[in-house]
């Protein structure tokens, strides 16, 4: 450098030494000036441009010594003594049962729906006000009543015609046993034939009073059903009847369903069905806006969709939500022992990872068992110094690192 500076000024002392006298010019002595003033001017502020950048050169002792602090200084990255790799961070991870979920996205459906439709036909004298679409009710709550006069004149016809055929029972019998008794006084050591004891007789009327029985317990019965009403809570979701309609037996005028009808659908991919197996017990949870409610896998569908080819299954739920509300599910799975719980920032492009052992990269590829809110699920393995997070650029086993453990 100072060698340099020497041959700069000597530049300029010769630019200083007069010349031999030339040919005279018409150039007046004090533009000269000015010019030769400008040109030294400029190569005094390209010397010392110059002169910085060889003073923030690096020697030959700086070149030769090892970059960074000393070794075995505050906050120096572990690694060999002279590694200049790249500096990695590393997760040491410790091996833990873990609970591995699944999320998915479904939708509140009903089991089945239920036709209103009346047992007896008639006229329509009353309707509950829950007998509307989007009415409410409970179980054997009066809905509707039907004209019950003609049944209850159905019921007294049937009703005498039991008494007819119990007094006929009677009189069978009583003829019966006075034939028995002539007979033993005609022939007293002979058994009383059964056409004697008019058997048959008797046998026939009980059958009449028989079937009269079963007729008023029918005429009974289509009395009760003037009322009509359902045998669970729930909910109309159609209907078309109206005070002073008449009403078909068998013909439906609406539609309802029950609370316990109405489940989550979701469908879940094959891998989710064999992380989750068995399925049927496990405890969810199901979130539909600022709702989130608990719930049961109740059942699978034994076949998958043939488009999606995923499976459905079908969730019981605490509290009912409106059918066709779509839902976030969260399933929870059984306990995993033996595993760690890995930072996304872990895995590699290509599902593996990166460990540092003796100061170098190796891969790893262990068993993914899944992903959970805190991270990967892996099936517990050698991490040698420590999981490396995020990408390492010109990444390759055996490269040398230098690590830093990760807050």
């Amino acid at each position: 450098m100072k060698g340099f500076l020497m041959n700069a000024l000597r530049m300029f002392r010769q630019d200083d030494t007069p010349e031999a006298p030339a040919a005279p010019v018409t150039e007046s002595p004090k533009r000269r000036l000015t010019l030769r003033g400008i040109v030294q001017l400029g190569l005094v502020l390209a010397f010392i441009a110059a002169a910085v950048v060889f003073s923030r050169a690096p020697t030959e002792e700086d070149i030769a010594r090892p970059a960074g602090p000393p070794a075995g200084a505050a906050g120096v990255p572990r690694g060999a003594p002279g590694q200049t790799g790249p500096l990695v961070r590393i997760v040491s991870p410790a091996a833990a049962t873990s609970t591995l979920s699944v999320s998915a996205t479904g939708a509140i459906a009903v089991r089945g729906y239920v036709d209103l439709t009346p047992q007896v036909g008639g006229q329509v004298t009353e309707i509950s006000p829950q007998l509307r679409e989007g009415g409410e009710f409970s179980a054997r709550q009066t809905l509707l009543r039907i004209d019950r006069r003609d049944f209850d004149l159905a019921l007294e016809a049937a009703n005498a015609d039991v008494d007819a055929a119990r007094s006929s029972l009677l009189l069978r019998e009583a003829e019966g046993d006075a034939a028995v008794d002539n007979y033993r006084i005609l022939h007293p050591n002979k058994p009383v034939p059964p056409l004697v004891a008019k058997v048959p007789q008797i046998e026939q009327a009980k059958a009449q009073l028989a079937a009269a029985t079963a007729r008023a317990n029918t005429a009974r019965l289509d009395l009760s059903r003037t009322t009509f009403a359902l045998p669970f809570d729930g909910y109309i979701t159609a209907s078309s009847a109206e005070v002073g309609q008449v009403l078909t037996r068998g013909q439906p005028f609406g539609q309802a369903f029950s609370r316990e009808a109405v489940e989550a659908a979701v469908p879940l991919a094959p891998r989710d069905v064999e992380t989750l197996s068995p399925l049927p017990g496990r405890s969810a949870r199901l979130r539909a806006g600022d709702v989130t409610l608990a719930a049961e896998v109740e059942r699978v569908a034994p076949e998958l969709d043939p488009r999606t080819r995923f499976a459905r299954i079908f969730l019981a739920l605490e509290a009912p939500l409106p059918p066709g509300t779509f839902v976030d599910v969260e399933i929870d799975g059984p306990p995993l022992p033996d595993t760690f719980v890995l930072p996304e920032a872990a895995e590699q492009l290509g599902s593996f990872f990166w460990v540092v052992r003796d100061g170098q990269l190796e891969m790893a590829t262990p068993q993914i068992l899944g992903r959970s809110d805190d991270g990967i699920v892996t099936a517990a393995f050698d991490t040698g110094e420590g999981v490396v997070l995020g990408s390492v650029p010109g990444a390759r086993t055996g490269l040398s690192v230098q690590t830093s453990a990760a807050e």
